[in-house]
């Protein structure tokens, strides 16, 4: 595993995104970008979503999804690389799959791809226990 450290983390979502895809080796046929605060998406769930990315031949944008609503995690093919490479600001690569006309196959993973812990509250409704 490489760790891709972004020091520019404060200039939003889109230099997160650059810094990990700069990152992926050469020969991958995509990335799979994993939100680290979303306790409910298991390795199952990964494993469902890389299935899916291998039937299409690498080619489609497998997103997670939760009756019938887009979520979290996806994989997005190589073909989206260059474009990821250009994003700025606090914007994610969602615009540029729409934009691009790809495929995109939504796997339903169930609650998992909706449950997102961005604040304590959340947290706490999730399950978990913040250390002061």
């Amino acid at each position: 595993m490489t760790l891709a450290d972004n020091p520019d983390f404060a200039e939003g979502l889109a230099s997160s995104l650059k810094t990990g895809i700069a990152k992926v080796a050469p020969d991958a046929a995509g990335a799979m970008i994993v939100l680290g605060d979303m306790p409910g998406v298991s390795s199952k769930d990964l494993d469902s979503l890389i299935d899916a990315f291998r039937r299409s031949g690498g080619r489609a944008v497998v997103r997670a999804a939760h009756q019938g609503k887009r979520g979290n995690p996806v994989l997005l093919p190589r073909s989206l690389f260059p474009a990821i490479a250009h994003l700025e600001g606090d914007t994610g690569a969602r615009h540029l799959v729409e934009a691009e006309g790809l495929d995109v196959i939504d796997v339903e993973i169930g609650q998992g791809a909706a449950i997102d812990v961005d604040t304590r509250e959340a947290l706490e409704g999730a399950g978990g226990v913040l250390q002061d």
